[in-house]
């Protein structure tokens, strides 16, 4: 008879015959412990494949590697501690558009030195016996790949081109992903220390399809026909090479980086998810692991103390609570990569690979009503309210200013609060850097006006929060949510709360946001 005490992400985990784990932020510098897990699931008879993303950590010590052009904020515009190589290397990026080769090769430099350090301070720490030894292989392939990739960028004139997010170099060298160092670095890392720890491991090589891209318009790749024939391209090889590398390894190893896929951010979690994908077109029972320092909490564990494990999500909810663009930025995973798991419906499991008993198992399934379960919060720059008679009985009011905006790259966050002669825009994205105000009230005069009656409402700087749930359909949430944010005097500049049942949203001033939070999270949640 099968356990009822299991959670329903303890059974995906246990049913799964190949685990996909993304290893990303600072877990990819677990070395010694990554080890020791995938030595323990391979003990059990299940195949793994890891996707590992660019080594970086947190920790203040190595703020001395890191370069004030390639800072790393949080979701609240905070400079982050420690160093961030992903980061590092796209300034290496544009300081070569630049013409700066100095500045660049000081970036690549401090890329080697850091994540040096992030490696060493991990075999001391851990592998005393034999660390010498194990530092002296692990070196050499940091060195080894390093030096090849400092060749093929600094022996040329060639510049590199900017295609989304990621920036590719061609030259007469080769072809190389600039973006991509990172994740290529930490599969060579993890496949010499793998192998130094008599694990059987193999590499999933996909550096070569770079080449791909040599001869093409960069402004042209991502349009919808050349990035359709370059993921096909993708999927033809992971899939040519997964099986044969599961037969003969336990564990194989990937960089988090794939083209297409590394022209957004995100990259390495869609990489994992296409890779998940394939190995379930293979014929595996597959799930999708998201490892973590903790599964997902009711909130910011580190700001609210009493936050608690959220078990299951829908994707839809977990896009809600990770997307960057429009949702709350938890970071977690890619909506992208979610998206892409819930096409084949791959559990995604998110939780501490040192602590399998606290899951959040992320699946399609349709939940009861259970009001809100996690409250967030993120830095808005900036909301517009705009008030005309002319809007009255005129369509088509609303898709022109939109256009302006998506002429000018500019994602508007959420549009809402329309009535006869008021509309309201929020931006929270970080878009807006290209956002000149002076020229949108121009726009307006002359799209609107002149009209005495033309007022155009700014709020900058403020907080949005958000009360996310699976199905907040039942009564009284948002009335929950408003007292709450009543209790500490917050003042709300704007609701959003439409038929979706997953999310509310609330503008408030950034001074409130803490109180709120804490005020949200005992309201909606602790005494549920």
């Amino acid at each position: 008879m099968e356990a009822t005490s299991l959670s329903s992400g303890q059974r995906a985990l246990r049913d799964a015959e190949t685990t996909v784990s993304k290893i990303g932020g600072e877990n990819a510098a677990d070395l010694s412990a990554n080890a020791d897990l995938v030595r323990t699931r391979a003990e059990k008879g299940g195949k793994q494949i890891l996707v590992v993303s660019a080594l970086r950590s947190s920790s203040g010590d190595f703020d001395r590697f890191a370069h004030p052009d390639a800072a790393d904020r949080d979701s609240d515009g905070k400079i982050k501690s420690g160093f961030n190589t992903t980061s590092h290397l796209i300034a290496l990026a544009e300081h070569l558009r630049a013409g700066d080769r100095t500045g660049a090769l000081d970036l690549f430099e401090r890329v080697r030195a850091a994540t040096k350090e992030i490696v060493r301070t991990e075999i001391e720490r851990n592998e005393r016996s034999d660390s010498r030894e194990m530092l002296s292989a692990v070196f050499a392939s940091i060195d080894g790949f390093l030096d090849n990739v400092r060749a093929r960028i600094f022996n040329t004139d060639k510049k590199p081109v900017a295609v989304g997010k990621d920036w590719l170099l061609h030259s007469e060298h080769g072809s190389v992903s600039i973006t991509g160092i990172g994740e290529y670095l930490a599969k060579a890392i993890y496949h010499t220390y793998f192998h130094m720890k008599n694990i059987s491991v193999g590499e999933l090589n996909t550096e070569g399809l770079v080449q791909w891209m040599r001869g093409k318009d960069s402004s042209k790749l991502l349009e919808q026909r050349q990035a359709q024939e370059l993921l096909a391209s993708v999927r033809n090889s992971v899939r040519a090479h997964i099986g044969h590398l599961l037969d003969a390894h336990d564990v194989v190893v990937a960089g988090g980086y794939l083209p297409v896929l590394g022209s957004r951010r995100g990259y390495s979690d869609r990489t994992g998810a296409l890779i998940a994908q394939e190995a379930r077109e293979a014929g595996h029972t597959t799930a999708y692991l998201i490892e973590k320092k903790s599964p997902i909490m009711s909130a910011d564990p580190r700001k609210i103390r009493n936050a608690r494990l959220v078990e299951e999500m829908t994707y839809e909810l977990a896009m809600e609570a990770f997307g960057d663009q429009r949702g709350a930025d938890g970071g977690a995973v890619h909506p992208e990569a979610l998206r892409m798991l819930a096409e084949q419906d791959i559990p995604a499991l998110v939780f501490n690979p040192q602590d399998e008993s606290s899951i959040t198992h992320i699946h399609a399934y349709d939940p009861p009503p259970n009001g809100v379960e996690i409250v967030a919060s993120r830095r808005m720059p900036i909301a517009l309210e705009i008030q005309s008679i002319r809007m009255l009985g005129q369509p088509g009011f609303i898709h022109t200013i939109s256009g302006w905006f998506a002429e000018r790259g500019i994602s508007i966050d959420q549009g809402g609060g329309t009535s006869e002669v008021t509309t309201t825009f929020t931006f929270t994205n970080g878009d807006v850097k290209n956002f000149d105000l002076e020229e949108f009230r121009r726009f307006l005069q002359e799209t609107y006006g002149p009209d005495r009656e033309l007022v155009l409402d700014v709020r900058e700087g403020k907080s949005m929060v958000f009360c996310l749930g699976n199905n907040m359909t039942q009564p009284g949430a948002l009335l929950n949510a408003a007292t709450a944010l009543h209790q500490v005097q917050a003042n709300i500049h704007f609701i959003s709360k439409g038929l979706n049942p997953r999310v509310m949203s609330f503008i408030i001033d950034p001074d409130k946001t803490e109180a709120a939070l804490k005020k949200l999270h005992e309201v909606c949640i602790e005494r549920k």
